[in-house]
């Protein structure tokens, strides 16, 4: 089912200093400026959606349609007729009356292909020769259609697996990758946790309470990876609320499991990789340490660990 979204979120809208957050903010600015396909990589709650709007709104199409779709919906037989429409009659279950699709709804607009790596092959060649050429048929047509239209796509896996796990025909990825943009995660750009946070604290959950110093200093320094980036913030801090008393949040509110193992990215097995690891770990340790007035058995206690694995870590 093809929706047109209104798109609200501009570049101003994407938090965060990091320098490589930056620099896809610097060539998503520069693929507004274009005419080119656009392919956005990320993984899962890195704000692929958000930059694709910034990008829409800052176009000359910004006045245009947003239209999005998770090419995962998209069934395999009817694909085309979704995103070319089709003529009366022309199947079982057609209507009447001939109906537009995908690219008709995003004329003179952008059109957000989410999940490309789910695209089925049909659509894919409908997709290429729309790319070619500008025009499509509708299924049970015979002319072509024309639609101008600005085409961004956007996948979860990075541009070299779309083509090695050949998920996306090497020819329609050579179409859409003229300008690649690469999200960078969460756990790559730890400075940027806090404002995201912050924001989502405010605007989301409605928090109106304090947040402690040591709050911050945990979650930049414990060795989480951040598996689901925004999104895991978001409930991260949500548990956080339910956890926290008076309307303040310490860093003993905070789940036990960003000190554990679990969510926690592979680390390389030389020895620097595990004092990074390590020095993190201790890092959050004191922060739940201070936020407990230096009580090692309340820290063991808010952290889920025995109090001699406090003391371990800390040597460390």
């Amino acid at each position: 089912m093809v929706h047109a979204w209104p798109a609200h979120f501009g570049f101003d809208d994407i938090l965060g200093t990091s320098d490589a957050l930056q620099g896809a903010i610097r060539l998503a600015r520069r693929a507004a400026e274009s005419s080119y396909p656009t392919l956005i990589v990320g993984e899962s709650g890195t704000g692929k959606e958000l930059f694709a709007q910034s990008i829409h709104n800052t176009s000359p199409r910004g006045e245009g349609p947003f239209v999005a779709i998770n090419c995962g919906t998209l069934c395999g037989e009817l694909a085309i007729a979704e995103m070319c429409g089709y003529e009366a009659g022309s199947f079982t279950g057609a209507d009447r009356q001939a109906r537009g699709g995908l690219l008709d709804a995003a004329g003179n607009g952008t059109v957000f292909l989410d999940e490309l790596q789910d695209l089925p092959p049909t659509a894919q060649s409908v997709l290429l020769r729309f790319l070619e050429t500008g025009d499509f048929v509708r299924v049970g047509g015979t002319r072509p259609v024309h639609a101008s239209v600005n085409v961004i796509a956007a996948s979860n896996i990075t541009a070299d697996q779309l083509e090695s796990e050949q998920r996306v025909r090497p020819d329609l990825l050579y179409r859409l990758n003229c300008l690649v943009i690469q999200i960078p995660p969460l756990r790559e750009r730890r400075e940027d946790l806090r404002p995201i946070a912050e924001k989502c604290l405010r605007e989301e959950l409605h928090f109106l309470g304090e947040v402690e110093d040591q709050v911050w200093t945990a979650l930049r320094t414990c060795p989480y990876s951040w598996p689901g980036n925004a999104r895991g913030l978001r409930n991260i801090m949500l548990r956080a609320i339910l956890a926290s008393r008076e309307d303040r949040i310490t860093a003993g509110d905070l789940p036990a499991e960003l000190w554990t193992d679990r969510g926690t990215e592979a680390l390389n097995s030389e020895s620097n990789g595990k004092r990074r690891h390590n020095g993190h770990r201790a890092d959050g340790i004191k922060a739940v340490l201070e936020a407990s007035n230096n009580n090692v058995s309340e820290t063991a206690r808010r952290l889920g660990i025995h109090r001699s694995t406090v003391y371990r870590r800390l040597a460390r």
